[in-house]
């Protein structure tokens, strides 16, 4: 049973990391989204609401009887980067 007592710490901050990326990520989108039309045009709007787009366009394949799409994207912000390193920091602290 010495072997396996390291597995569940392990588990447990691989499933902060996660869980503190997801909760960040939504929330520091949602926000960047809201606070976006709040600030006037300019450098700071441009730093922190100008998002990346991370990702590779949408295939589509079509094989006569079956067809599917298949696309990933990810948009980025300042301030979902923020959120996110927020959120794990929490997770470890609590």
């Amino acid at each position: 049973m010495e072997l396996f007592k390291g597995g569940g710490m392990r588990r447990r901050k691989l499933g902060n990391i996660v869980l503190g990326i997801t909760l960040g990520g939504i929330i520091g989108s949602a926000l960047s989204y809201l606070l976006a039309g709040a600030f006037p045009k300019g450098p700071v709007k441009n730093f922190f609401f100008s998002a990346l787009k991370v990702g590779f366009s949408t295939v589509q394949v079509d094989l006569g009887f079956f067809s599917f799409s298949l696309g990933l994207s990810i948009n980025i912000t300042i301030l979902t980067v923020i959120f996110i390193f927020l959120a794990i920091y929490l997770l470890y602290k609590l």
